[in-house]
């Protein structure tokens, strides 16, 4: 395939072609249509960007998709693993080797303007930037771009009109003198204008663009995707509906100045814009990060749902274990099937990670029909969440299933430490993530181990499971210095991840809230949203301290309460058992 590409590039005169993994809205997760990084190289992992040239091909990805990129690149394309020792990045590479007169290339819907303004600023040489779909003709059977059908999303389980988010949008804009905002981010649109759609897989998105002035709203979509109803509800909110692609022209007419995030708009769509920018973040990243009164009560009803789909397919998977055949692919369609039966739930929030033994050492390996394992003795690692009506859930539990070593309940064990720890914070106002990743990631650092990845991340409410400005990890990414408020969401997942060997993660996600106030200043604390047992038989209670064992036991006590309810009699009886006091 790469050959074939490569052939492609000398004929159009490219000496260097770049590929995102993005649509135009520099979403995490892409739709069929923009799988072209995918495509081309082999690597289907959610992060990574490819560089081709007519004689070389170069794949960057981080530390979650080593060993998943190492298998499945073409031979080739060489992996250049990110953020390791003697890697460059991909612009210190280009510096290096871009001469005068040679051309870059790329997708300028698809790249973002921030990556270019980048790029100019490494590169002291006499290039020439093309923006050119390649693909666009190369690949044959390319999907369609989705058009599902969009909807409004009811006032019910997130407390706000549309109007109302606008109202405190336009506020944010005249504080900064600014006549107008675009919004290309879909979470961003879906949350200002409580619009959902299925145009992103396990996201409820759809494919839109946003223009926001002092006085009224557009909302671009694409033709067939709503109907009179949806323009009707709107424009009584004083919203607008246009076409997809009008955005293009309207950002080439608009005076003053305007606010956009140049890190989240593609290059063609700023290219068009004549006028003043004010580069910053969306100011609806951080309004949406705090849940309000109404978001978070029905989130929590969201996790208890979820918590019992999850508990009762703990109950099925042990019971069953060596009863009857299983695999990855089937035990994860269980799962599923549990989780079906909640109400109000639509999907999954994310592809399920169900890994046995070694293929949990691939921190996102997902099995498929034609690459999977079966299920014996071990460790089983299963990273799922769910899409309800009322919330985002996202739990990862490893289960122990027949006999497993000391070597795996030692480190089941360090992982469970790190999470009861940060689990069981107590913090300033004013903290970061940065401030508190060290509670999780301790006790498997002082055996000299790491995972490559972050702590926790937010969770968005009916919308993306991966949500900013906050998280937690070690490093500060650059919207990541933002203090953990009263009201936002955050997942605490450490784990241990040996190639070869097995993988390891529990996960659950925290409401942060507000603790005692006293002349120290005001102190902050998590509550647990998450309520599934932890698999006591991965534990050597031996290193526990008893501090840990009373927040097990504490944690494990709520899970009982919670859950049980909703359960029968013979899984009652079971939880009792996987919730007793150690």
């Amino acid at each position: 395939m790469i050959k074939d590409f490569q052939k492609l590039l000398k004929e159009k005169h490219i000496d260097y072609y770049i590929v995102p993994t993005d649509d135009d809205h520099q979403s995490e997760m892409v739709g069929d249509y923009y799988q072209v990084r995918a495509y081309l190289s082999g690597f289907d992992g959610s992060a990574g960007t490819l560089l081709v040239t007519p004689e070389n091909a170069y794949l960057w990805t981080d530390g979650r998709y080593f060993i998943q990129a190492a298998k499945q690149l073409e031979d080739s394309i060489t992996l250049m693993k990110m953020r390791q020792k003697g890697v460059p990045t991909i612009l210190e590479f280009l510096s290096e080797h871009v001469e005068d007169g040679d051309v870059i290339g790329f997708d300028g819907q698809t790249m973002t303007y921030q990556f270019v303004n980048q790029l100019e600023d490494v590169l002291d040489v006499d290039y020439e930037i093309k923006c050119i779909d390649l693909v666009k003709d190369f690949w044959k059977d390319r999907p369609e771009r989705s058009h599902e059908k969009a909807y409004i999303y009811d006032k019910q389980y997130h407390g706000m009109s549309a109007g109302e988010k606008i109202e405190i949008i336009q506020e944010y804009m005249k504080e900064n003198d600014c006549q107008s905002h675009i919004i290309t981010t879909l979470d961003d649109i879906a949350w200002t204008f409580n619009l959902r759609g299925n145009d992103i897989p396990c996201s409820p998105t759809a494919l839109a663009f946003a223009l926001i002035t002092l006085d009224k709203s557009f909302l671009y979509l694409q033709q067939g995707t709503y109907d009179l109803d949806l323009v009707k509800a709107y424009q009584q909110e004083n919203i607008f509906m246009k076409d997809y692609l009008d955005i293009y022209q309207d950002a080439a007419d608009l005076k003053g100045r305007v606010l956009l995030s140049t890190n989240n708009v593609n290059y063609e769509l700023v290219n068009q814009i004549q006028c003043e920018i004010v580069d910053g973040t969306n100011p609806s990243q951080a309004f949406k990060s705090i849940k309000n009164d109404v978001e978070i009560k029905n989130t929590k009803n969201a996790h208890i749902k979820d918590g019992v789909a999850v508990t009762k397919f703990m109950y099925w998977l042990k019971n069953n274990f060596e009863k009857i055949n299983m695999d990855e692919i089937s035990v994860s369609d269980k799962l599923l099937s549990f989780r079906s039966q909640q109400d109000l739930f639509i999907e999954p929030s994310f592809t399920t990670i169900c890994a046995y033994q070694e293929n949990a050492a691939l921190m996102h390996y997902h099995a498929t029909k034609e690459n999977h394992s079966d299920i014996h003795d071990g460790l089983l690692l299963i990273d799922s969440g769910g899409q309800y009506l009322d919330g985002t859930t996202d739990i990862t539990r490893t289960f122990v299933l027949g006999k497993v070593t000391d070597k795996q309940k030692y480190h089941f064990t360090k992982v469970l430490q790190g999470f009861l720890a940060l689990q069981n914070a107590h913090f300033l106002y004013g903290a970061i993530g940065l401030s508190l990743d060290i509670l999780a990631r301790y006790p498997i650092w002082a055996d000299n181990i790491d995972y490559q990845c972050g702590t926790g991340h937010g969770v968005g409410h009916f919308l993306n499971v991966h949500e900013g400005p906050h998280g937690i990890r070690p490093v500060i990414r650059s919207t990541e210095n933002t203090p953990l408020e009263a009201g936002m969401v955050v997942t605490d997942e450490p784990g241990v991840y040996l190639e070869g060997e097995y993988g390891i993660r529990h996960e659950n996600e925290l409401l942060v809230v507000e603790g005692v106030e006293n002349e120290y200043g005001q102190f902050m604390h998590f509550e647990t949203l998450t309520y599934v047992p932890i698999d006591l038989d991965g534990i050597d209670i031996d290193l526990l301290s008893n501090q840990e064992r009373k927040w097990l036991n504490e944690y494990h006590k709520e899970v009982y309460n919670k859950i049980s309810p909703y359960l029968t009699n013979a899984e009652k009886d079971w939880l009792k058992e996987y919730t007793k006091e150690i």
